[in-house]
């Protein structure tokens, strides 16, 4: 039990930022590229959809961790900027993890700078592969929605973030997307990564 809380809280450290970064950029993009104003300024977090995914993986100890942004319009356009976005903070990360891997923090602190880039790169990594899921508010389900034999998906609000929840407390993500997108992805990401810093 206490290994699982020392686990888990280590995560919540880690994750937390680069989430709150990385959810309230995509929708400042959103916002930006459609001209609809955010009614205010915690709207990217302050829905169950940006916690409750989060929440499960890391609480389950998943592999993938993902979590929704708050939309501000719905549609293709929205969806394919939301995607853009995450893809936009994952070359970010890649960016700052690469560059945090030749400067180490003084003598005694953490490196969390190294971490949260790190982690800012392969959460916004799972993001952008998340959009293949066919779930409103996600590039593919939004895409579905246009296609007359599968407009029987899961709409609404509410439901998309219920589905993923759901999935994420099953190994499925893990396995499908995971093992045949992310990880792959990521590892590649990283490797790249120190081969940049050593120059």
């Amino acid at each position: 039990m206490d290994e699982w809380f020392n686990i888990v809280v280590r995560q919540l450290i880690l994750y937390t930022l680069p989430l709150l970064v990385s959810l309230t950029m995509v929708v400042l993009a959103e916002a930006r590229l459609s001209g609809i104003k955010s009614p205010h300024p915690f709207f990217a977090i302050s829905w169950k959809g940006s916690w409750i995914p989060l929440l499960v993986a890391i609480f389950l100890h998943r592999g993938v961790i993902v979590a929704l942004p708050r939309p501000l319009a719905k549609g293709i356009r929205p969806a394919v900027v939301r995607l853009l976005a995450h893809g936009a903070l994952c070359l970010v990360g890649f960016i700052l993890y690469t560059w945090s891997l030749s400067h180490q923090p003084p003598t005694g602190l953490p490196p969390l700078h190294h971490w949260w880039a790190k982690v800012l790169m392969f959460f916004n990594l799972c993001m952008v592969v998340l959009h293949l899921l066919p779930l409103p508010l996600l590039l593919m389900g939004e895409l579905a929605e246009k296609l007359p034999w599968l407009r029987g998906l899961p709409k609404g609000e509410s439901l998309p973030w219920i589905v993923l929840a759901l999935l994420v407390a099953t190994p499925l993500i893990d396995i499908s997307l995971g093992s045949m997108l992310i990880y792959p992805i990521y590892e590649s990401l990283s490797s790249m990564a120190v081969q940049l810093s050593r120059g």
